[in-house]
C-alpha cells in the first residue's frame, strides 16, 4: 500500500473511530465508575483499600457505535497504602472497509482496538491523600499499531469532616508513531469538591480535556442503603449533555453493579455490568 494512501486511510479511521484510538482512555472502565464520579479512575488518590480486604472484579460493557469493553481489576492494601491493577480492552471487530461509491462487497474487514495495563498506588501524608498511576498503552487501527506510556497523578485534601477537594492530571505521556503521525493522548485535568453527608455524597466538578475545546461540568451524588448502592452524574459541555449512573447490590462477599449513560446526541445508550468478589 502506497504511503500517501496509508496516511489518508489512517487519518480517516482515527477521525471516525476516536473511541478505539487514544480516546478509549476517556471511556469509563466499569459500571462503578459510572455510579461514582470520584473514583480512582479519575483520581488515583481516591483508591483507598487500607484496612479493607482485597477485591477482584470483572467488567463488561457496550459503548457507543457498538464498541465493546472488557476489564479486569484488583485492589488491595500494600504496606501502609493502597494498590491496584487494571487491565482493559476496548474494540470493534469485523469493520468493513469500503470506497466512497456503493459496492456489493467491502474491500476488506479489519479490527480496531485499544488496550491498557495500569498500576496505581495511593498513600496518606498528613491531611493529604496522594496517588499515582502508570499505564502501558497499545492500540491498533486497520493494520497500524502504536504503543505508549502515560502517568496519572491525583491529590485529595479534606479541610473539614464533610468537605473534600480533589485535583488530578491524567494521561500525561506519549504514543509511538503510526506511520508518520504521532497520536495524541486525551490529557485530562479534573477538579472536584465533595460534600459528605453520612451515607450520601454530593459533588461538583470541572474538567479540561485536550480533545474538547470547552470546559466540561459535572454535578451529582451517590449513596448507600443497606446492601444497595446507587449514584448519578449530570455532565454538561457546550452542545453536549448526558446523564450517567447506576445501581449495585452486595450479598456476602459478592457484588453486582449495573451502570448506564444517556446523552442528547441520540447515539445509543452505553451500558456496563461488573461482578466483584472480596477475597478472604
Amino acid at each position: 500500500m502506497r504511503l500517501h494512501f496509508k496516511l489518508f486511510l489512517v487519518g480517516v479511521l482515527l477521525s471516525e473511530l476516536g473511541a478505539v484510538g487514544t480516546q478509549f482512555l476517556s471511556i469509563p472502565p466499569s459500571a462503578r465508575d459510572l455510579i461514582y464520579f470520584n473514583s480512582a479512575w479519575r483520581n488515583p488518590s481516591l483508591l483507598n483499600q487500607v484496612n479493607l480486604v482485597p477485591e477482584l472484579s470483572l467488567a463488561y460493557g457496550n459503548w457507543l457505535a457498538g464498541v465493546q469493553t472488557f476489564g479486569f481489576r484488583w485492589k488491595g492494601q500494600i504496606k501502609n497504602g493502597s494498590g491496584g491493577i487494571d487491565i482493559r480492552y476496548v474494540g470493534l471487530d469485523d469493520m468493513e472497509l469500503r470506497p466512497n461509491k456503493p459496492t456489493a462487497k467491502p474491500l476488506g474487514l479489519y479490527a480496531a482496538y485499544g488496550a491498557s495495563a495500569k498500576g496505581t498506588y495511593s498513600w496518606r501524608k498528613g491531611s493529604l491523600q496522594l496517588g499515582v498511576g502508570l499505564k502501558l498503552l497499545n492500540f491498533q487501527i486497520y493494520q497500524e499499531k502504536s504503543n505508549g506510556t502515560a502517568l496519572d497523578f491525583g491529590l485529595g485534601w479534606q479541610p473539614a469532616d464533610k468537605i473534600q477537594f480533589n485535583i488530578s492530571a491524567l494521561n500525561l505521556g506519549k504514543m509511538g508513531k503510526m506511520i508518520s503521525e504521532l497520536p495524541e493522548l486525551p490529557r485530562r485535568y479534573i477538579g472536584s469538591i465533595i460534600y459528605n453527608q453520612s451515607k450520601y455524597k454530593y459533588f461538583g466538578a470541572v474538567e479540561s480535556n485536550s480533545y474538547v475545546k470547552n470546559p466540561i461540568y459535572y454535578v451529582g451524588g451517590n449513596g448507600r442503603f443497606k446492601n444497595l448502592l446507587f449514584g448519578t452524574t449530570t455532565m454538561i459541555s457546550k452542545g453536549v449533555k448526558s446523564i450517567s449512573g447506576g445501581v449495585g447490590i452486595q450479598f456476602g462477599i459478592y457484588s453486582v453493579t449495573y451502570g448506564f449513560q444517556w446523552g442528547d446526541q441520540h447515539l445509543g445508550m452505553p451500558q456496563m455490568i461488573d461482578i466483584s468478589i472480596r477475597l478472604p
